[in-house]
């Protein structure tokens, strides 16, 4: 009986394997609202690229009751090639986020502050957040993100960085407080 399990285990998760990475995102050419749901990031960055291709844009988003999922509302707005792009980016630390909201912003995306969210892992709180390339857009932007605990420490900081051009977009909670700060900046062309 054990040889059977262990020929039969493997076939079954080479199976499932192989029918999720064939699996497409089916949407109603009809529909004129998209809701995405999932607890994988890296199936969220699919489905956007997939609803995105067929002229949806978010419209809004948030995280399930046990935020451990994330769901994002789509309309469809446009049809190719004038297509929104989107970038989802998760990590638990904060500098790594700044330093991919940085890089993304610096090929044309902008952070949608209504996309912040903490999510709950297997092991780590993320932070969640897309942004999104708008057709023809030559706008830029610059992110500094500020992580504290301490509300007079971060009043003192958004002050300092409103001093150097940057307004408040969001803030997301997970054991403290970040705050994602922005400035459009000039496009050497």
């Amino acid at each position: 009986m054990k040889a059977i399990y262990t020929l039969v285990l493997p076939v079954v998760l080479f199976a499932s394997i192989s029918t999720v990475g064939q699996s497409k995102l089916k949407i109603d050419p009809e529909s004129r609202y998209l809701l995405l749901s999932t607890m994988k990031t890296s199936t969220m960055q699919k489905e956007l690229d997939e609803a995105s291709a067929q002229g949806f844009r978010i419209i809004t988003a948030a995280s399930s009751c046990d935020q451990s999922e994330m769901v994002l509302f789509l309309e469809r707005v446009t049809q190719q090639p004038d297509t929104y792009k989107y970038r989802l980016l998760a990590t638990s630390r904060t500098s790594t986020m700044e330093k991919e909201l940085n890089q993304a912003a610096q090929e044309g995306f902008r952070l949608l502050p209504r996309t912040i969210t903490a999510k709950q892992g297997f092991m780590s709180n993320e932070i969640v957040a897309v942004l999104e390339q708008t057709p023809k857009s030559s706008k830029r932007y610059e992110y500094q993100l500020l992580a504290t605990s301490r509300t007079s420490t971060l009043q003192k900081e958004v002050a300092q960085a409103e001093s150097d051009g940057f307004v408040l977009v969001g803030l997301v909670g997970r054991g403290e407080n970040m705050v994602i700060m922005e400035k459009e900046v000039q496009v050497n062309q």
